[in-house]
C-alpha cells in the first residue's frame, strides 16, 4: 500500500538480481523449494530458510492494472487500498494495527500483471496472519465512507507522485507511445479523470471476479516447512470454493513500424534528461530466448563505472553526469529496454544522443568481449550478495517467476541458464531489440508547466 503504483518494476528488477546474482554455492546452500496445491486450486510454495525464527507470507493474485475494465483505469490499485478497509470480522485499519502490535511489517503493491500482499513476522504469529488474510480474500466489506475516503487517498497519491513529478508524467507518455494497443500503455495508478469515477461497487465487482483461491499463489519463505504449512493453509484457505474467473483478453501489440519522439517541458524540471525506450521481449512474451541476454546487455552497457556507456559518455567524453539502462524481463506481456542519461551543462540533447547512438552502433557491429561478459555476470553477483538473506526478497522473486508463467525450475536452476549465455546471444538479442522503429525517444526539459 505504501509502494508507488509503479514501484513493482523496481521491485522485480531488484528481485531478479537476487536470482541471477547469487553465487552458485550460495544458491546451492538454500533448502529445496517445496510446493503443494489445495483442492480449490490455491498454489502454495514454501521456501525454507531456518536462519531466524521468522517468515514472509506473500499472497499473490493473478490480476493487476492490465485487467482494469475500459474506462476504469486505476481500479486494481484502488482495490488494493480497499483491501485494508475492513471485513465483517476486522474493522477498517485493524489489519495493519494487529500486524504492527505483533511486531510484523505489512504492505502491498499493484503491478500490471499481478497484485501482492505481504507480511514479515515471527513464525509463531503466522497463523494470525493467515486468518486475517483469508478473511479478507472472500469477506471484503468496506463502508461507503471508507470507500470515498480511500478514493481521495489514491487521487492525492496520483497528484503528489505523478502530476507534480515531471519525470513520472513523461514516463506515462512514453508508455502510451511505446505501447499503442497493449494495456501496459495505461498507468497503473490510473488516469485522473477515470479515477474520479471509480466506485465501491466497482471495487466489490472486481473483488468478486478475481479474488478466488484458484487465482492466487501463496508463498511463504522462512523458518517453516511444507509439512508445517500445509495444515495451516488447509485450515484457513482450504474452505473456499473455486471461482469462475473472467478470461484475460489483453489486446496484443501490433508490429512496431515507426520511431516516435516526445518532448515534455515543465516548470519543475531543474535538470533536463534524455531517454530512449525500446519494445523488447520478456521471459514470457515474444522471443523469450532474448530475455536473459538482454539482462546481461543492460549490465554491459551501464552496469558500473567500467561499463560501455558510462566509460565512454561520462568518463571519456564528459557528455553526461550519469547514464542508466533499465530492463525488467519478468512480465506476462512485452518488456521495455531503456537507455537514459543526464547531460552535462552546456551539452545539447542532440550531441548526447549522437554519442549514445554511436556507442550502441559500435556494440552492434563489433560485439562484446568475453571480458565484458564475465565482468557483467560477476558484477550482477556482487550487487546482490547481501540480499540473499532477505525472506521477502526471495518470496518476491518467486512470485514474479510464477506470475510470469515460469516454472519453479527457473528459480532453482538459474546458474545453468546464466552459464549458457554467450556474447553471441547478447548481440543477437541487442540486434533484435535496439531498433529505431521500435523505440520512443524522449526529452524532459525546463519550461512552462504542463497541464496534467
Amino acid at each position: 500500500m505504501k509502494f508507488a503504483a509503479g514501484a513493482h518494476q523496481v521491485i522485480w528488477r531488484m528481485a531478479l538480481s537476487l536470482v541471477l546474482c547469487l553465487p552458485a554455492p550460495a544458491m546451492a546452500d538454500l533448502p529445496r523449494v517445496e510446493t503443494f496445491m489445495l483442492s480449490n486450486g490455491l498454489e502454495v510454495i514454501v521456501i525454507p530458510n531456518h536462519r531466524i525464527p521468522a517468515v514472509s507470507h506473500m499472497l499473490w493474485f493473478r490480476v493487476g492494472a492490465a485487467d482494469d475494465p475500459p474506462g476504469k483505469s486505476g481500479l486494481a490499485h484502488y482495490h488494493e487500498h480497499m483491501m485494508f478497509q475492513g471485513t465483517a470480522k476486522f474493522k477498517s485499519g485493524e489489519y495493519a494495527d494487529i500486524i504492527s502490535r505483533n511486531g510484523g511489517q505489512q504492505n502491498a503493491f499493484t503491478g500490471h500483471d499481478a497484485t501482492s500482499y505481504y507480511v514479515n513476522i515471527a513464525k509463531e504469529k503466522l497463523a494470525l496472519v493467515m486468518e486475517m488474510e483469508a478473511d479478507r480474500m472472500r469477506g471484503l466489506t468496506p463502508s461507503d465512507e471508507d470507500a470515498a475516503k480511500e478514493k481521495q487517498v489514491i487521487i492525492e497519491e496520483r497528484r503528489q507522485r505523478t502530476d507534480n513529478n515531471p519525470g513520472a508524467l513523461l514516463g506515462e507518455q512514453i508508455n502510451a507511445a511505446l505501447w499503442r494497443h497493449h494495456p501496459y500503455r495505461i498507468p497503473i495508478i490510473g488516469w485522473m479523470h477515470e479515477m474520479h469515477g471509480l466506485t465501491k461497487a466497482d471495487v466489490l465487482n472486481f473483488h468478486n471476479s478475481y479474488y478466488h483461491p484458484n487465482n492466487a499463489i501463496l508463498i511463504v519463505s522462512g523458518d517453516i516447512t511444507a509439512a508445517e504449512l500445509k495444515p495451516l493453509a488447509q485450515k484457513y484457505y482450504g474452505g473456499f470454493k473455486r471461482g469462475t474467473l473472467p478470461p484475460r483478453r489483453w489486446n496484443q501489440e501490433p508490429p512496431q513500424l515507426a520511431a516516435r519522439r516526445l518532448e515534455l517541458r515543465h516548470a519543475n524540471v531543474e535538470q533536463p534528461s534524455w531517454s530512449r525506450s525500446y519494445a523488447a521481449d520478456s521471459l514470457a512474451s515474444g522471443k523469450t530466448q532474448h530475455a536473459l541476454p538482454l539482462y546481461v546487455l543492460a549490465q554491459v552497457l551501464a552496469g558500473g563505472k567500467s561499463s560501455r556507456l558510462y566509460r565512454a559518455i561520462v568518463v571519456e567524453q564528459k557528455l553526461a553526469t550519469g547514464v542508466d539502462v533499465g530492463y525488467s524481463p519478468l512480465s506476462i506481456g512485452p518488456a521495455e529496454f531503456s537507455i537514459s542519461a543526464i547531460p552535462e551543462a552546456k551539452v545539447s540533447m542532440e550531441q548526447l544522443e549522437r554519442a549514445i547512438d554511436k556507442e550502441v552502433a559500435t556494440l552492434l557491429e563489433t560485439g562484446i568481449t568475453e571480458e565484458e561478459l564475465t565482468r557483467a555476470k560477476t558484477q550482477l553477483k556482487a550487487d546482490s550478495i547481501f540480499e540473499r538473506d532477505s525472506l521477502s526478497g526471495t518470496a518476491n522473486i518467486m512470485g514474479w517467476v510464477r506470475i510470469s508463467g515460469l516454472s519453479i525450475d527457473f528459480f532453482t536452476r538459474w546458474p545453468e541458464h546464466v552459464d549458457q549465455i554467450t556474447a553471441e546471444h547478447v548481440i543477437e538479442a541487442a540486434k533484435q531489440t535496439l531498433i529505431d522503429d521500435g523505440s520512443v525517444t524522449a526529452q524532459l526539459l525546463p519550461g512552462a508547466k504542463a497541464t496534467p
